[in-house]
């Protein structure tokens, strides 16, 4: 399920610090955690397993949206402009949770602090957002930084342009991934040696309307900023794409995220309206 949180400042004036997606997904935890303490604690430590290396948490959540939010770079934010801001929030949880979690977030307190900083907003209105896929074809476009990284000969990871040869081949290896932890654990409770069977799935960059066509942008985010795991990773935002395949992936694909650290705050996507016709860099996952 998705959902359109709105939420209000509790100050005249409020700013948000440049990386303030991990403070976000821990309000998530927080808030996941007042209801269902276990459940909270499985997707924060385990998550659904599709290797020793790899566990997915199956949530994400898009960028604050603030209109006319003015950027501070010497105070290291942004300030709210509005009287309002919304946050689109994404579960890979079956419709019948709408209700109780349209509960869990109204009328919270969401808190975004850090040693310079404290924002604080309240979630007046939670709304969900109909995810209807009808065809084996979707349009997403970015509504956070989508993270896609290969290995080098150093080990260390770089991380890939939309429009790079080995995007598309990757976006989909982590989408089959998350849906074969998913079929794993539902079909044996193994999660280690599930083997998925090859899907047809087909990525395609999209050309941005417009005669003056911006391209993606690339955004270099801190995660757990300040303490010993810090992490610097960089993603790419402001592009749309096209997948073609089953629909319970195009489906995994936009309420669980595309590409990695979905649960830190990076990979989500939503549907567009119209369906495009034409596109650069395909990839299909299978023959």
């Amino acid at each position: 399920m998705q959902f359109r949180l709105v939420l209000r400042p509790t100050a005249r004036q409020t700013l948000v610090p440049f990386n303030y997606a991990y403070r976000l997904s821990a309000f998530i935890y927080a808030v996941l955690a007042e209801a269902d303490e276990q459940y909270a604690h499985f997707l924060h430590n385990q998550g659904y397993t599709y290797s020793s290396t790899r566990r997915f948490k199956l949530f994400t959540f898009s960028d604050l949206i603030m209109p006319n939010a003015r950027l501070d770079v010497r105070a290291g934010g942004m300030w709210v402009n509005s009287p309002h801001i919304e946050w689109i929030v994404s579960f890979y949880v079956d419709k019948a949770a709408q209700d109780f979690i349209i509960g869990l977030f109204q009328d919270q307190r969401c808190v975004i602090a850090t040693p310079r900083h404290r924002a604080e907003f309240i979630i007046e209105r939670v709304e969900a957002v109909p995810v209807e896929i009808t065809s084996d074809t979707v349009r997403l476009r970015t509504l956070s930084p989508v993270v896609i990284a290969e290995k080098d000969e150093r080990g260390m990871d770089q991380y890939l342009h939309p429009a790079d040869e080995q995007f598309g081949p990757l976006l989909v290896s982590n989408l089959l991934a998350k849906h074969a932890s998913v079929q794993a654990a539902l079909s044996t409770g193994d999660l280690t040696d599930y083997e998925p069977e090859p899907a047809p799935l087909t990525y395609r960059l999209l050309p941005n309307p417009g005669r003056q066509a911006a391209q993606p942008k690339s955004r270099l985010v801190t995660i757990k900023e300040g303490a010993r795991e810090e992490t610097k990773v960089r993603g790419y935002y402001g592009f749309q794409f096209e997948l073609n395949g089953p629909k319970e992936l195009l489906e995994m694909a936009v309420l669980a995220g595309v590409g990695r650290y979905n649960a830190e705050g990076f990979g989500c996507v939503g549907l567009t309206e119209t369906k495009p016709t034409s596109g650069v860099s395909d990839f299909v996952s299978s023959p």
